[in-house]
């Protein structure tokens, strides 16, 4: 069963529940498939989460990225989760969008050859920690890569966290925002919604918390918007394949061209920092590439698992919907009966198997989100994204919201209770509310959350 709680001997010995066991496994369907003998969509997951946790290198890396490994983001509390850190950074004025890169590959090596005991044991020299001079460290000695990353994007240490709200931003001023990695756990039911469902929800939304339908344009179609903090992807392969350009800077066969030669052709220590190899990842004889595994592994994995709730949490789940939580957190979600009629296929044309569309045909989940873009007035990012504009953000889901250890967009929120103190916007009347009850009421409505 979906989102079914597992236990692991050592909690179930003492009696507790597992808080997180079963976080990153594949859908159960799947699971019990293998076990019949049909292996393929399990050996496809395994398969794409072992790409998932691959470390790139020179020259494959870069010349700019953010990390290394799509894991060294999606880790918490399980692979395919969320992180402890702030991953990524936007510039409310960089004219090309998309994210700032906080490393480039040529002050990657630092130190030369070195040697132990007579042998070479690193002939390129050491990775600089972390990954180089990182371009948010005020006395970075920038590298030629970064010098060009900052005149592109305008982005200076120096920038003020964006207030949507404020008369300096009304103003103009350049600003910065920052975001943590989202969890993907779910997702492949996420993305097997139709885009209809998501049109009708908000036609049924009160005007005064009718959220955003966000239509891009995305593997040769329109297709309504669901993943990302404005709403800026639709399927998990465009998911998986601008990543792999923007955080780790691998181009792909959905992103062919590099977002810089500022590295090309060039060494350091012996070592080539960038090739004219593009895409570096493509297309093999069986029509995937990684973009097509990553998507593979994240559209298999399962639910978060849910807790059982004692009284306490059932209270605090009625007070959910009192409040107007559930406006925007819409507690359920119907898949389309037939996913594969508009999921895409990978890059060589494959579409996805009979199994795993079996797995996502009209399924109902619980993700507590609409999906849609919500003016959440202070608390927008300050960032504009198309029809996303500064204090429109997603709703973001809440199922495995009690493995996450910082909350909202940028991490600001310690805990459950000032990220929903923090609402503003369309949010504010919920906030109030959640306010306006007793501290006993909204330990409840926490502890409704710490089942999810």
């Amino acid at each position: 069963m979906l989102g079914c709680l597992r236990r692991d001997p050592k909690t179930r010995a003492a009696g507790l529940p597992a808080l997180f066991a079963g976080d990153g496994l594949p859908l159960d369907g799947m699971l019990l498939a293998a076990a019949r003998g049909d292996t393929a969509d399990l050996e496809r997951f395994v398969e794409g989460q072992a790409t998932f946790v691959e470390v790139e290198s020179l020259p494959t890396l870069g010349p700019l990225f953010n990390g290394r490994s799509c894991a060294a983001c999606h880790f918490q509390p399980a692979l395919g989760g969320s992180g402890e850190f702030i991953n990524e950074m936007r510039v409310r004025n960089d004219p090309t969008g998309g994210p700032v890169h906080i490393f480039a590959s040529d002050n990657l090596l630092r130190a030369g050859p070195q040697t132990q005991a007579g042998l070479t044991i690193f002939p390129g020299g050491l990775a600089a920690t972390p990954l180089g001079c990182p371009l948010t460290a005020p006395g970075c000695t920038l590298s030629p890569c970064q010098q060009e990353e900052v005149a592109r994007t305008t982005f200076s240490p120096s920038l003020p966290l964006c207030d949507p709200t404020s008369a300096r931003f009304a103003a103009g001023e350049n600003c910065t925002a920052e975001r943590q990695a989202s969890a993907l756990f779910g997702l492949g039911l996420v993305e097997a919604v139709a885009d209809a469902t998501f049109q009708t929800i908000a036609a049924r939304q009160p005007a005064a918390l009718r959220g955003v339908v966000k239509t891009v344009v995305e593997l040769g179609r329109p297709r309504v918007a669901r993943f990302g903090w404005k709403d800026d992807v639709a399927t998990l392969r465009g998911f998986a394949g601008q990543a792999y350009l923007q955080e780790m800077g691998v181009t792909n066969p959905d992103h062919p061209h590099e977002l810089t030669t500022c590295a090309l052709g060039r060494t350091q220590f012996g070592v080539l920092l960038d090739a004219a190899d593009d895409p570096e990842d493509a297309t093999d004889a069986q029509g995937r590439a990684d973009i097509d595994r990553f998507a593979d592994f994240m559209r298999a994995l399962a639910p978060p698992p849910t807790l059982p709730m004692d009284a306490t949490a059932r209270l605090g789940r009625r007070l959910f919907t009192r409040v107007g939580c559930v406006g925007c957190h819409v507690p359920a979600l119907t898949t389309a009966s037939d996913p594969a009629a508009f999921i895409p296929p990978t890059s060589g044309g494959v579409a996805i198997s009979p199994g795993v569309n079996r797995l996502l045909a009209a399924r109902t989940f619980h993700p507590y989100s609409d999906f849609l873009l919500h003016d959440m007035g202070s608390l927008g990012d300050g960032i504009t994204s198309g029809v996303a504009g500064p204090t429109l953000m997603r709703t973001a889901p809440l199922w495995g919201v009690r493995a996450k250890s910082r909350f909202l967009h940028d991490g600001r929120a310690p805990d459950l209770a000032t990220a929903i103190a923090l609402h503003d916007g369309q949010g504010a009347a919920a906030a109030a509310a959640f306010a306006a009850l007793t501290a006993a009421e909204q330990q409840a409505l926490i502890a409704f959350l710490g089942t999810l």
